[in-house]
């Protein structure tokens, strides 16, 4: 293997572990995958000549013995292979896939559900990559993250347009970049948990953060402390209040928008004390949905994500 795409360790058996890529033979690059299943004492190789390079490797949650390869074919066709015998055999699935693939994406709560990343935008199987559909969402994705316990909840890294999220499985998508200043992303990390963070990784070598749970967003910096800042109770019905920490007194400014951006409510100025503070407001007039609080001190910008009810 002379040029790499991913690495992999089976969650079944730390001593299974995939790699793909690009081997030069016969005048041309050819897909190429390699497997251990000793922890790396001893490899096996294949090499598929329908593809040219390999770039992401998922192991099936569920079932041990199925891997899914993909990657591109003549460089920017699409390129998807399944083993259901642990790489002895693979199988071509590219049904409906268009562009170079990225990134593949198995959604853990639904291991029949897998997205996957590609130079056309993303695509979604519901048949455990059998056949493949278009989401609608046409911008190149680089990375792919699914939340662990909803397969309707992804996040998309793309190159050039920063990192966006559907929560309906892909029919309608929201960008998510606040404090993001490089939108080439090209990966992304989800650590799942009570207090959630996504991470993306953007071309030359920063990474950033957003912590789903607040929203609070940023680069990642060594010693690096956020204020906390939520909105609460979420969901909502009636009315909600920000609660926040702040450094130093400051003049700030809150308001609420949609997913596309549109102010929905303004919360108005106040000057804010140093320290723990929170900020009631009333969700009265506001359509039920999910929704952002901005407040803003100074040059910087708070988001902290709240559910409405009617």
């Amino acid at each position: 293997m002379s040029t790499g795409g991913d690495v992999q360790v089976s969650p079944h058996n730390p001593d299974i572990i995939f790699a793909c890529g690009g081997f030069y033979y016969d005048s041309k690059y050819n897909l190429a995958v390699s497997r251990t299943t000793d922890g790396a004492a001893t490899w096996a190789y294949d090499t598929i000549t329908t593809g040219t390079y390999g770039w992401s490797i998922v192991f099936d949650p569920v079932d041990s013995m199925r891997v899914y390869l993909a990657g591109d074919s003549n460089y920017s066709h699409p390129a998807l292979y399944i083993t259901t015998d642990l790489g002895q055999n693979w199988t071509s699935s590219r049904t409906g896939l268009a562009g170079k693939i990225w990134k593949l994406a198995v959604a853990p709560s639904n291991p029949q559900v897998l997205y996957a990343g590609s130079g056309s935008g993303v695509f979604k199987s519901t048949d455990a990559g059998a056949t493949w559909t278009a989401t609608g969402f046409t911008t190149q994705t680089r990375a792919v993250a699914v939340d662990p316990d909803d397969a309707q909840k992804v996040y998309a890294g793309t190159y050039g347009s920063g990192v966006h999220v559907t929560t309906d499985g892909g029919a309608s998508w929201a960008a998510m970049n606040d404090g993001l200043d490089n939108l080439r992303v090209l990966s992304l990390g989800l650590r799942p948990g009570a207090e959630p963070v996504l991470f993306a990784g953007t071309e030359g070598g920063s990474v950033f953060r957003t912590d789903l749970y607040t929203g609070v967003s940023g680069p990642v910096g060594p010693g690096s402390v956020r204020p906390a800042f939520r909105v609460a109770p979420s969901p909502a019905r009636g009315s909600a209040r920000l609660e926040f920490a702040l450094g130093a007194p400051a003049a700030a400014r809150a308001a609420v928008y949609d997913h596309s951006g549109r102010m929905v409510a303004d919360l108005g100025q106040r000057n804010l004390a140093a320290g723990k503070g929170s900020w009631a407001f009333s969700t009265r007039g506001i359509p039920a949905g999910t929704y952002f609080v901005r407040l803003v001190t100074g040059d910087r910008t708070r988001t902290a994500r709240v559910t409405i009810l009617d």
